[in-house]
């Protein structure tokens, strides 16, 4: 498994994803054997995968009846990338699928490049150099992983400090809890009663950036151990009444595709929005809509000193997930910014299926400078 996660991390866009998410992503996906001179549809794996080739040479036919020949030596691309009508997949050589929901990977993907996201403005703010550590654990942990990427930012603003002694227990096993915490600085020891003997046992020991009690959150359950400080130290307590709001998924500002398209072709420097792109470089380098820059999420922070909050920033991905993250975080640092409703694969799709041209996707560079959208002309061609 390990051989496999290593090689699936070089894909587009697999490579922004941590290990211990790709590991967690793997568990989900199916392989799919094609032996020489045998056929798939697509379609048969569902609408809504990325279909790898992770050995062997396929050819893909397209439905406008094109044909594109793939080995798995010099592709990273999701077969058919950008393409989203059933294509047929027949094997030149004995060669293997790996089929990932789409559903999950850009969950994991946007979680992971909101993580890097708080990471880069923590960085970027010595007053918090001291928190660097057990703010890592959390966007490390599961806990992180259970809230919309919309709202990743507030978990850190319904923190609370507590002060502790060595000796204090903090939670008790057999109570309901309606909290959890991490532990900012200190060490504590979790203990265990076993029924049957009714003896306590040690089973833990926990320090700086660890958690304790998160199913506390979830779930009207009792804890299952005692956790009892052996140092003095601060812990960061969230309750069940601040963690539940931040289940709810945010809604972002959006703006419908229609009006994006009916302007691709008008930059200057009076345009009414800029493009943000916000996917990772190499999903932009393979094709992107015109007149867009890519910043891709988890920079996005590098990038505020360059924003103007008085330009309206339209941000896409390949479908609103990402976007609507971004557009969100942006919104909420007094930026203007929106997401585009549809997301890429709703324009192309959208374009495949009434046979309108592509003439909107290109992969020429474009760069923002002082505020306006400048083209490289050295780079890309219209797709």
């Amino acid at each position: 498994m390990k051989t496999k996660i290593e090689s699936l991390h070089s894909f587009v866009p697999l490579q922004g994803i941590p290990e211990q998410h790709l590991e967690y992503l793997v568990e989900r996906v199916q392989s799919h054997f094609l032996f020489t001179g045998s056929t798939v549809e697509s379609s048969e794996f569902g609408g809504d995968v990325f279909i790898y080739l992770f050995s062997g040479e396929v050819v893909i036919s397209h439905a406008d009846g094109s044909e594109q020949t793939v080995n798995a030596n010099g592709n990273l691309l999701p077969l058919a990338y950008q393409h989203f009508l059933p294509a047929k997949i027949s094997a030149i050589i004995d060669s293997e699928l790996i089929i990932f929901p789409l559903d999950e990977l850009r969950k994991q993907l946007c979680w992971s490049q909101m993580a890097e996201f708080q990471r880069v403005q923590i960085a970027g703010d010595p007053s918090r150099d001291e928190d660097a550590q057990w703010i890592n654990f959390i966007l490390d942990s599961n806990l992180f992983f259970k809230v919309p990427p919309t709202n990743v930012s507030e978990i850190f603003s319904k923190l609370t400090p507590k002060v502790v002694s060595s000796g204090d227990i903090v939670v008790r096993q057999g109570e309901i809890g309606n909290a959890c915490f991490f532990i900012k600085e200190g060490q504590a020891r979790v203990d265990v009663i076993d029924p049957e003997t009714n003896t306590q046992k040690t089973v833990a020991y926990l320090g700086p950036g660890r958690c304790f009690g998160e199913d506390a959150l979830v779930n009207k359950t009792q804890r299952n151990a005692t956790v009892t400080m052996i140092e003095n130290g601060v812990l960061m307590r969230l309750s069940k009444d601040d963690f539940f709001p931040l289940m709810k998924k945010e809604s972002s500002d959006q703006v419908s595709s229609d009006l994006i398209l009916s302007n691709l072709n008008k930059l200057d420097s009076k345009q009414r929005y800029v493009l943000i792109d916000v996917r990772t470089a190499p999903e932009y380098e393979f094709g992107h809509l015109k007149n867009s820059v890519n910043i891709s999420l988890d920079l996005l922070p590098l990038h505020i000193p360059r924003l103007d909050k008085d330009i309206q920033y339209v941000l896409y991905s390949d479908t609103a997930f990402r976007s609507d993250a971004g557009a969100s975080a942006l919104s909420k640092l007094g930026f203007k910014a929106m997401s585009l409703a549809e997301g890429l694969r709703g324009l192309i799709s959208k374009s495949e299926k009434d046979l309108v041209p592509l003439d909107y996707i290109t992969t020429q560079s474009y760069w923002l400078h002082e505020g306006s959208v400048i083209a490289d002309q050295s780079s890309g061609t219209m797709k």
